[in-house]
């Protein structure tokens, strides 16, 4: 458990998280952990971004993004959509790495999510992920990936 109170620690100093309840916070996280659906992004020791996710089934998230009423936690671990339930990074470089490891773990999974924007509107996400391609000689050779 001591990744629930390091994810609601970081997260509780960041928008829009700092504006949750504690109950909220913590609600949302403790599934997240407790299932293993959720990254760290570390420099050191140091945190520097959470990513967390739920696996819905395709009726679950189709009424989460209408609704925006979240799932009980009983629909969280099983489904084929990955829905992104938490995000926050201290840079880009941190969130790209976490994206990374999360689609490198999920190939082949649609993900979803919802982006809260500062306006206050909100934004569905919707994609499927793909595996990493690695180029190929006309040979069958394999040569290493650009980055």
């Amino acid at each position: 458990m001591a990744a629930l109170g390091a994810a609601a620690h970081y997260l509780s100093r960041r928008e829009p998280f700092s504006g949750f309840t504690s109950g909220q916070l913590i609600g949302t996280l403790a599934g997240q952990v407790q299932r293993g659906h959720c990254l760290f992004a570390l420099d050191g020791l140091a945190i520097r971004g959470f990513l967390g996710w739920a696996r819905l089934d395709a009726a679950v998230a189709e009424r989460f993004a209408t609704t925006f009423d979240p799932p009980p936690e009983s629909a969280c671990n099983g489904g084929d959509i990955l829905w992104l339930l938490t995000a926050a990074a201290d840079s880009t470089v941190a969130l790209r790495a976490m994206i990374a490891a999360c689609r490198a773990l999920h190939p082949g999974r649609v993900v979803m999510g919802m982006r809260h924007k500062r306006d206050g509107r909100k934004v569905l996400i919707r994609q499927v992920i793909r595996a990493p391609q690695q180029d190929r000689c006309t040979s069958g050779e394999q040569v290493p990936s650009r980055a």
